[in-house]
């Protein structure tokens, strides 16, 4: 039980919102599909202590995430172009080119 006890911060959530719009963008997605993004703490052996959970959720289409094992906040550019790749989508760093700018 001490991983219930343990404290930590939240999930930035205007870092999730920059995720979820820069992905949106960037993949020219609709506003009927669903972007998630989970920060979630990681048990698998030789994991980071937190990862996120990137989700697409689009009509006929099979639900798909990616895992990036490291804390919302600590997403960047080639995390995104990861994503994208991994989900079947070829996307320019020109998709990105503010993401890691802004904060």
């Amino acid at each position: 039980m001490e991983l219930l006890s343990q404290s930590r911060t939240k999930p930035n959530l205007d870092q999730i919102r920059k995720i979820k719009a820069t992905l949106r963008q960037a993949l020219k997605l609709s506003e009927e599909d669903t972007i998630t993004v989970t920060e979630l703490a990681c048990l698998e052996e030789d994991c980071a202590p937190l990862e996120t959970v990137i989700g697409l959720l689009r009509d006929g289409h099979p639900q798909i995430q990616h895992k990036i094992h490291k804390p919302t906040n600590s997403i960047d550019t080639h995390d995104l172009t990861e994503v994208c790749k991994a989900w079947g989508f070829e996307t320019g760093n020109l998709a990105f080119i503010t993401f890691d700018k802004e904060t």
